[in-house]
């Protein structure tokens, strides 16, 4: 049931099991895994029924350091969140992204991958992967036969194989469509922006019992509940957390809880152009393949052992191609978009529609035909890296002193590149080529690598909108901000699902292990209700 507080005259009082904060993608999949044990929910959503950019609702971050693309581009207020947005690439971090790597100054994550495994299945079957996500064996035999020719580079590379949802699932508003109309133990509060985490008064623990959020009408909604969630973003969260810790006369940091501190996203910086001798042949050894309906694609993962010999973190590199806007592809990719939910301009040309319909003929054959995904002859084909930052508590997020139409105080992103990222960059992109020459694959496509110097350029690297740190989890309330299930150690009964509990990056988008993360705290959440 979706209810909008703009809409209401009289202020709202409202009870539940679990209030959650944030209707975007792990909020919304939250509410879906604690209504198969009969929870009743309430999502608070700052945003709208139709997602808005921040610049959209005035509500654009400062920034203090390098520009971090991902507060303006990466960000979404509204139902569905930045699901409206995200490529949908599902692909687990792997056993030792969650080891400690001390060659690098990364500790341990409080959990390992056999805590987190076993919620793998649980997301792929929630959102209808399952048969497009089978075993390693399987997927050794994929790689084998559809990506054999990368094989050659696993002298310090993992090949392995990710997964896209369909675009009419990538928007989790359209895809739990079901739940948020219909299911009357489920209730979404719109246009609501939460303005304070309130104490449960005599309680002589510090509990949290209800969240205030108003709308700009000047209208307030509190809810109060057993437990409460943050699935505001990685941004957000972090932002409402700080100003809580403000107001509470540091109940987060007074222990030492780097609140805010090491702030990171994957580095990410093009090392090499393909000039294509045999585009054919080219897409036929690193083109995405199609099974069960869903598009797979090839990527090559620093493996641990490399990792450990060239003393650097993980990273990852993978094939991308840009086109000019008004291709074919372009034309195709921007109706799918628009059918998950983004405003997306068709650009189309009456003086190419020639060569938009080549395009189009060529992607039907190879769709159809071979199963994979034709990457368009006058596309520009790259060969992209992609890093885990060393932690830095140099690197953070803070409030401003200036506030929003709510009187909350502004978040500031402070990102940093240290010297550690640009020297671990210039590595693993000296790496990726080499064996990216040496596999054999030269006959296909040249490799015109970028001259190491230019790595150095910060204008040469960006963010990927993969947010982690500000919220770390760990041991301790004295180095990191939850614990291991996600509670705050701060709250009795808050918790924090979002990319920022991360300790780091890891070798892969964060979102399946996020979902996975989500799932397991459903779980632990269900198993506290019943108690």
């Amino acid at each position: 049931m979706i209810q909008d507080l703009q809409a209401v005259s009289d202020n709202v009082l409202v009870q539940t099991d679990v209030c959650i904060v944030g209707a975007g993608t792990a909020g919304i999949f939250l509410a879906s895994q604690l209504r198969r044990s009969g929870a009743t929910v309430v999502i608070v959503e700052a945003g709208g029924k139709s997602v808005q950019r921040p610049e959209a609702r005035q509500e654009r971050v400062k920034q203090d350091g390098v520009r971090y693309r991902g507060a303006d581009n990466g960000r979404a207020f509204g139902l569905g969140g930045t699901s409206v947005l995200w490529g949908g690439q599902m692909i687990p971090l792997t056993p030792g992204d969650m080891r400690s790597r001390p060659w690098c100054g990364i500790d341990a994550w409080p959990i390992t991958n056999e805590d987190v495994a076993p919620f793998y299945p649980v997301v792929a079957a929630s959102l209808g992967i399952t048969a497009a996500m089978p075993s390693v064996a399987t997927d050794e035999a994929l790689i084998k036969r559809c990506f054999g020719g990368l094989a050659a580079m696993r002298e310090d590379f993992d090949v392995r194989v990710s997964t896209w949802l369909p675009f009419r699932s990538r928007n989790f508003a359209q895809e739990f469509a079901a739940l948020l109309d219909r299911d009357d133990k489920v209730t979404v509060w719109l246009n609501a922006s939460v303005t304070s985490l309130d104490a449960a008064p005599d309680t002589g623990q510090p509990f949290l019992g209800s969240v205030t959020a108003k709308a700009k009408s000047g209208a307030t909604l509190r809810v109060s509940a057993k437990y409460f969630v943050l699935c505001a973003g990685a941004l957000e969260t972090t932002r409402i957390l700080l100003e809580h810790d403000l107001h509470s006369e540091g109940s987060i940091t007074a222990a030492g809880a780097p609140l805010g501190r090491y702030f990171t996203d994957h580095l990410s910086a093009t090392c090499g152009t393909f000039r294509r001798h045999a585009a054919g042949a080219f897409n036929a050894v690193v083109g995405p393949v199609f099974r069960h309906g869903l598009m797979r694609t090839p990527r090559l993962e620093l493996s641990f052992e490399s990792q450990l010999r060239n003393r650097l973190p993980s990273a990852f590199a993978h094939v991308t191609f840009k086109t000019n806007g008004d291709s074919g592809f372009d034309v195709v990719r921007s109706y799918l978009r628009r059918r998950q939910g983004e405003s997306h301009p068709l650009g189309f040309s009456l003086t190419k529609s020639g060569s938009v319909l080549r395009d189009v003929a060529e992607m039907a054959y190879w769709r159809y035909g071979r199963r994979r995904l034709w990457i368009p002859r006058h596309a520009a084909v790259l060969l992209q890296v992609d890093i885990e930052q060393v932690p830095n508590a140099a690197s953070r997020l803070y409030l401003a002193d200036d506030r929003d139409a709510h009187g909350r105080r502004r978040l500031v992103v402070d990102w940093r590149i240290s010297p550690e990222d640009l020297a671990a960059i210039r590595s693993v992109t000296r790496l990726t080529t080499q064996r990216w020459m040496g596999c054999g694959m030269s006959a296909a496509a040249s490799l015109d690598a970028v001259d190491d110097q230019a790595l150095g350029d910060f204008e040469s690297l960006y963010d990927v909108y993969h947010p982690t740190g500000s919220v770390r989890m760990g041991a301790s309330h004295a180095t990191s901000v939850v614990d291991r299930d996600l509670r705050l150690w701060a709250s009795a009964n808050c918790y924090v699902s979002s990319t920022a509990v991360f300790p780091s990056a890891g070798s892969a988008n964060p979102g399946f292990t996020h979902l996975a993360l989500t799932a397991r705290l459903a779980r632990h959440l269900i198993g506290k209700l019943r108690s």
